[in-house]
């Protein structure tokens, strides 16, 4: 998983449903959101965001600590108005759930960039219907299966909500290879119909009169504020690379050195390295959390690169000697990196 600027941001609020779940099961996180300068102080704000690509690492290493191989589907349960930002209030001021709908697509680039929505009338001759999909941009295989599970099961878990009726989908379809009986049994418990795997795109298929289920939380006054903010807020969003990006840009162009200081990576950006603290220091991260964010992003790509030997991609991200690259991915993941190899070699 590369420092990809394809992958946009991903909202505050995205970030901790599933981090949720990672606390309910007990997952050990602490150095893990300290080495992605995951602050608890950023972590409290729900007007930030993060990198898609950091927010790529931190799923693939929480599915790896989890060893739950339906984490992404299990977050669903954690999703409440807040997790959409401000889209998930103005969701809740429309007046029916069709609405609701025409909502997503002109604001979700305020939850992130991790995908993109499409949605579909169908008609053939057993009805009207319509359906509501989403394509993933995630690069890592593993990832965006899991968080395609939980855009979808969030969903209908918070359409349920907005408009207190449990009608189910006609029918789900997920792209994913199809899994074993049991976790088959766990996809129908939370759509609740009958769910194809194998599929050609990601996406719920509803009967199109659900489209006008009404929502008894809607506030036609406050609906028009909401939306004034949102546009306010996506035109922030759209604004030049910011600092963090520019500077995990350099420190991966220099990684291969090992010597990476603060002093000349920020001689780079036209800054004094006291300058470049302060002010990384007010994006609520620092020098050190960017260094470790860019290493574990690229030790994920170099492991599953099976012509590669550990003491080669120890050299590739600027460890002295392999002992200290072992020594940092164990205490960042929990794992060795051997044992990360064996469950992500491709």
């Amino acid at each position: 998983m590369s420092d990809n600027n394809e992958l946009g941001q991903a909202s505050i609020p995205a970030v901790n449903q599933y981090l949720q779940l990672a606390k309910a099961q007990n997952l050990p996180i602490s150095e893990l959101l300290e080495s992605l300068g995951l602050s608890q102080e950023l972590l409290n704000d729900n007007t930030q965001q993060i990198s898609g690509d950091k927010f790529q690492q931190l799923i693939a290493t929480l599915i790896t600590l989890s060893n739950d191989e339906l984490f992404g589907l299990h977050t669903a349960q954690y999703v409440q108005p807040g997790s959409y930002s401000v889209l998930g209030f103005i969701t809740m001021n429309c007046e029916t759930l069709g609405e609701a709908i025409t909502k997503v697509q002109p604001f979700e680039k305020i939850v992130g960039d991790m995908g993109t929505t499409f949605f579909e009338p169908i008609e053939n001759e057993h009805g009207k219907y319509f359906s509501i999909g989403w394509s993933c941009v995630f690069t890592d295989k593993l990832v965006r299966r899991h968080a395609i599970d939980n855009c979808l099961a969030s969903w209908l878990t918070f359409a349920r909500y907005l408009t207190d009726n449990d009608r189910k989908p006609t029918q789900v379809l997920l792209s994913r290879n199809q899994p074993n009986l049991q976790q088959c049994a766990q996809y129908q418990a939370i759509f609740n119909c009958s769910v194809l795997f194998n599929q050609a795109t990601d996406q719920i298929i509803f009967d199109q009169a659900l489209l006008a289920l009404p929502l008894n939380k809607g506030n036609k006054a406050l609906l028009s504020t909401l939306e004034s903010h949102a546009r306010e807020q996506i035109a922030k969003i759209s604004q030049e690379p910011d600092l963090i990006t520019q500077t995990t840009a350099l420190i991966k162009k220099n990684l291969e050195s090992g010597d990476i200081t603060q002093q000349e990576i920020a001689s780079l950006l036209g800054l004094s390295a006291k300058t470049l603290q302060r002010r990384l220091k007010a994006e609520n991260t620092q020098f050190k959390s960017l260094i470790d964010q860019v290493r574990l992003s690229t030790s994920y790509d170099l492991l599953k690169n099976a012509s590669l030997n550990l003491n080669q991609i120890s050299e590739q991200l600027g460890f002295g000697e392999p002992r200290s690259f072992f020594r940092w991915f164990q205490k960042l993941t929990q794992l060795t990196p051997g044992q990360y190899r064996q469950q992500h070699l491709i």
